[in-house]
């Protein structure tokens, strides 16, 4: 199973302070019908953290019934400790998605060898293809190109996404490891990265824009990235997923607030997204 392509960083969205079961399905459709390849569940985009257990099992059973067989499904599996980290990946094989993102643990900040030990008894107790996740700023450490060289040997461990928004660390893995798979996972990235030989992007971007996300790292078009570029730039202007999750209600996708600690986005910045979608040819907006 490669994850190559376009992925999505599914948002999970809420109403009435619970999982919309029924926008969740909605989104899922509409990211499937505008083609992308891949959708990852739970993560920093979808909240995953803020989820409790029977609500992390109810997304991934809903994306199981609506996107298994139209699109790759990736669950977000990395926690704090080893052994949460696998009892997450435990679960997401016996529920049957196609492959785990799995950040290095946060917080802790464990050395090079902790971060390799970490991966590989996750890698020992499953047969899932593990994607292994480089975020230095959320994490406080770097996986390190000869860890990176290292775990790539184990067989399971098929690729990287890398959130560090450096060039020179992504050139790096993709010259020494030509047959590990590179995704960017930072949207600003994305034409960069796919020209000097990433296989694909994990986008929240594409949460509100699938196809057009789509289209960038299929045709490297420059033109287009800086027709994006205020979109991606805005997605970012706070703390992932506030940012989106406003642009998504804007236009009438289902998203609802994010859960505390994350809190709605600033007055000012709101008016900044509503503008910029009202004036944008490349957005139809329902709700504005």
């Amino acid at each position: 199973m490669s994850f190559a392509g376009i992925t999505t960083a599914l948002i999970t969205p809420f109403k009435e302070k619970k999982v919309d079961d029924k926008g969740l399905r909605g989104n899922i459709h509409f990211q499937i019908e505008e083609g992308v390849d891949n959708l990852l569940l739970l993560g920093t985009t979808g909240e995953g953290n803020f989820l409790s257990e029977e609500e992390r099992k109810r997304v991934i059973a809903i994306a199981l019934e609506e996107g298994k067989g139209r699109a790759s499904l990736m669950l977000s599996c990395g926690d704090v400790s080893t052994e949460r980290s696998i009892s997450k990946v435990i679960q997401a094989e016996k529920m049957g998605v196609n492959g785990v993102l799995v950040i290095a643990p946060y917080y802790c900040r464990p050395t090079q060898e902790g971060l390799f030990r970490h991966f590989q008894e996750i890698a020992k107790n499953t047969s899932l293809p593990i994607i292994i996740y480089n975020h230095p700023k959320r994490t406080g450490v770097e996986i390190e190109l000869e860890t990176v060289k290292r775990l790539a040997d184990i067989q399971n461990i098929v690729g990287i996404k890398d959130a560090s928004g450096s060039i020179a660390y992504g050139a790096s893995v993709i010259v020494a490891l030509p047959d590990f798979l590179f995704l960017a996972g930072d949207d600003l990235m994305a034409l960069p990265t796919s020209v000097i030989g990433a296989a694909g992007l994990v986008s929240v971007l594409s949460n509100l824009m699938p196809s057009k996300m789509k289209e960038l790292i299929e045709t490297q078009d420059c033109t287009l990235y800086q027709k994006l570029y205020p979109f991606i730039s805005m997605s970012q202007i706070e703390t992932n997923p506030v940012p989106i999750k406003a642009m998504m209600k804007l236009i009438g996708l289902s998203a609802g607030e994010c859960r505390l600690p994350l809190t709605s986005l600033s007055k000012v910045n709101h008016n900044k997204l509503r503008n910029l979608l009202l004036n944008s040819p490349l957005v139809e907006a329902a709700a504005l």
